[in-house]
């Protein structure tokens, strides 16, 4: 990249060029958001201006100054489009969620943002070009541009989600809904009723004697869901039934994963 500035030095001109260089590492991060991009949004002008908007939230900035609201103009030109009723929430299932969202429902990770950023980490420097794409350079404060990403991501995806909404949590894990989690402070509190009629939690289990639907952390979640008006309902499956999960439409059109998750 070349930029030139004019200096006015006792009444002269002066035309400094300045060249700065990105380094591979930057240059191949925003070739494989464009290209993730394109898989999803077939439009490169589209994609070329969301890296624009999105790098515009962080690159030149101090990461504690890069809250969630930065990247409101992204979402704003790129809002959510796919069927709001087949949204998916989950937490602690990330392998399993990108199974059954295959092809049944659009969790996050499915939409063009969403897969646009899956699995990278970034972060800016204050007065420079620059993205720092290996997250242990940042000082990781509670505020950065990387959460703050996923935070806005996470607060639109739930106000876009409509009728019955599911959530995939692991039944292996203690505590599968953390109270800070996403889930629990950037996305079930942005569930509203009417929109959203159900919350239908798919407890994931390895074998019986996990507490599953009965785990304790649950309660939380129950009790704000009947707080908002919206009913809840929970359902264990076995992870081997999930994973063996073809996500291929049958003969009637109906998806494998849908029936397997009905409630």
């Amino acid at each position: 990249m070349v930029s030139r500035k004019v200096l006015s030095i006792d009444g002269a001109i002066t035309f400094v060029v300045v060249v700065v260089v990105l380094v591979p590492s930057v240059l191949l991060f925003e070739e494989n958001l464009i290209n993730r991009c394109l898989e999803v949004n077939k439009d490169k002008k589209n994609c070329e201006k969301a890296l624009a908007l999105f790098k515009e939230a962080y690159v030149g900035k101090d990461p504690k100054t890069v809250t969630p609201d930065k990247y409101n103009d992204l979402f704003d030109e790129f809002p959510f489009n796919h069927p709001c009723e087949k949204s998916m929430l989950w937490s602690k299932t990330s392998d399993l969620v990108k199974l059954v969202g295959k092809e049944c429902y659009f969790p996050i990770g499915r939409t063009m943002l969403g897969y646009m950023l899956d699995g990278f980490f970034w972060c800016g420097k204050e007065n420079s070009p620059e993205t720092i794409t290996d997250f242990s350079q940042c000082t990781k404060p509670k505020i950065n541009p990387y959460d703050s990403f996923w935070t806005t991501a996470a607060i639109r995806y739930a106000q876009y989600a409509c009728g019955e909404v599911k959530v995939l949590l692991n039944g292996e894990k203690d505590d599968p809904y953390k109270l800070d989690s996403y889930l629990a402070e950037s996305e079930v509190p942005y569930l509203e009723h009417p929109r959203v009629t159900k919350l239908a939690v798919i407890m994931a289990v390895k074998k019986k004697g996990r507490p599953g639907c009965n785990d304790k952390s649950l309660k939380e979640l129950k009790n704000e869901m009947r707080k908002k008006g919206i009913v809840y309902d929970c359902k264990e499956v076995f992870e081997a039934q999930l994973e063996k999960c073809k996500h291929e439409k049958s003969a009637d059109g109906v998806c494998e994963c849908q029936e397997l998750l009905k409630m």
